[in-house]
């Protein structure tokens, strides 16, 4: 499981193509923060199920040992699969004390990984929250590293990495991702404190990573109003963005102002808990306007910026590539819906949607493809037509899918700007309305 595997490799350059279909954009920061020619841990914020190690898989060229719940590993059909993706399981107190002890085991193999000079990773929380809220670390990746070092005089050189994953959205296809990789922790600086207290330096050392990694997350604290921070973090975070600079990376700018609106959001609530509520009941009365009419803010948005005679060329533009559109559609269309058809109510836990959907597309859209080229050869009675239909369906899925986008936001612009001009007019009063209440480091400002 240590050593390097061929093909763990081709199932990744799969996998990475994958992501690039299914994501509008990957993004990733600090790369080159990765050590090199060390071991490595690293330690990841966990949000949404599968995709959370995917990201990482995806986004850095090791080969990494993955320690992941053991529920998962209960299913004799997903044992060999899990390990051949170089995962193993790590047993918690809620799999039973009685298993408690096989952690040694894998600890133990983790600890020959980490002195191959391989890298390691586990989540910290120890489990997935489906929301912009890092869970309290847990205490076993200072307890893997230490153990590790202390094994070997703390000279194996381990660095731990710390990971953000954001996603602009957590279930959406063709949503955002940002991976960025932080500034790496030495453990050879514990080395005196582990001989004096081993119990309290594993505590030193959890606290540190959770330190280093929460600003490279979204982290909304609020629970009893994280959906309001939410819609208020949606709905004018762009407007901050405009007046507060903090980064000549777009993608960093807009992730740093989405940080800094919600600490300006949380210091709002403690300080003018009146103000905050009634930011609170205008933004979910404009949500609510939104739900009812059937529009985004986006739409909303892009509506009140673009000018009524550029109409007429976006209709010509969708009308030119419909054709792209409607090929695109009919060759993505059943493995598309089937797993979202299927797994519609089935899913108790809403992280986990995304996974099954994504995975369940790694298998259906090849077979769907296969087939559908199969057709298209019959008919057509060329291999070479079959062959290169097959090879450019899933770049036509992808460009169909941001056509449709595209049609589709051209539609709700044009019956903003005309049939529902009136309801228009009262949602972009009502976002108004919101910004008007959002406070900003130099007071109140009101967006376009």
């Amino acid at each position: 499981m240590e050593k390097r595997s061929i093909g763990y490799e081709a199932l990744r350059v799969y996998v990475r193509f994958a992501f690039w279909l299914t994501h509008r954009r990957v993004i990733v920061i600090g790369r080159d923060l990765i050590p090199k020619n060390q071991p490595i841990i690293f330690a990841a914020n966990h949000q949404n199920a599968l995709m959370d190690p995917l990201a990482l898989v995806c986004t850095n060229p090791l080969q990494t040992l993955w320690l992941a719940r053991a529920d998962i590993f209960k299913s004799g059909l997903t044992k060999p699969i899990l390990k051949f993706m170089k995962m193993l399981p790590i047993y918690r107190i809620r799999d039973g004390k009685e298993n408690l002890n096989n952690n040694e085991e894998v600890f133990d193999l983790v600890t020959k990984v980490l002195k191959n000079g391989g890298s390691t990773a586990l989540f910290p929380e120890a489990a997935h929250s489906g929301k912009r809220q890092m869970l309290p670390h847990k205490k076993a990746i200072p307890r893997i590293a230490l153990e590790a070092e202390a094994k070997n005089q703390f000279q194996l050189g381990i660095r731990i990495v710390p990971v953000g994953i954001y996603y602009d959205h957590y279930w959406h296809f063709n949503r955002t991702l940002m991976v960025q990789y932080g500034e790496s922790i030495g453990i050879n600086q514990y080395r005196e404190r582990w001989a004096e207290n081993a119990q309290n330096t594993m505590i030193a050392l959890r606290d540190e990573i959770q330190c280093i990694l929460q600003p490279l997350t979204m982290q909304i604290n609020s629970t009893q109003y994280y959906q309001d921070y939410e819609d208020i973090r949606m709905v004018a975070t762009e407007e901050y963005s405009h007046y507060h600079f903090f980064n000549s990376n777009p993608w960093l700018q807009e992730f740093h102002a989405g940080q800094e609106f919600v600490n300006e959001i949380e210091k709002f609530q403690a300080e003018q808990p009146e103000g905050f509520d009634l930011l609170r009941k205008s933004c979910t009365a404009y949500i609510n306007g939104l739900k009812k009419f059937g529009y985004s803010n986006a739409q909303v948005v892009k509506a009140g910026r673009t000018g009524f005679y550029k109409l007429p060329v976006q209709f010509c533009k969708a009308l030119i590539t419909s054709p792209l559109l409607v090929a695109g559609f009919l060759a993505c269309i059943l493995p598309y819906a089937l797993p979202r058809v299927l797994l519609a109510g089935k899913v108790k836990d809403p992280a986990f949607k995304s996974t099954f959907i994504f995975v369940s597309g790694l298998l259906l859209f090849p077979i769907f493809f296969l087939l559908e080229s199969l057709l298209i050869g019959i008919l057509s009675g060329s291999v070479m037509v079959a062959t290169i239909s097959f090879a450019a369906m899933p770049f036509l899925g992808k460009f169909a899918f941001h056509l449709f986008e595209f049609d589709q936001n051209l539609l709700k612009m044009f019956k903003l700007k005309t049939v529902h001009k009136s309801i228009f007019l009262q949602l972009g009063k009502a976002r108004l309305a919101v910004l008007e209440l959002v406070p900003g480091k130099q007071g109140v400002w009101v967006g376009s």
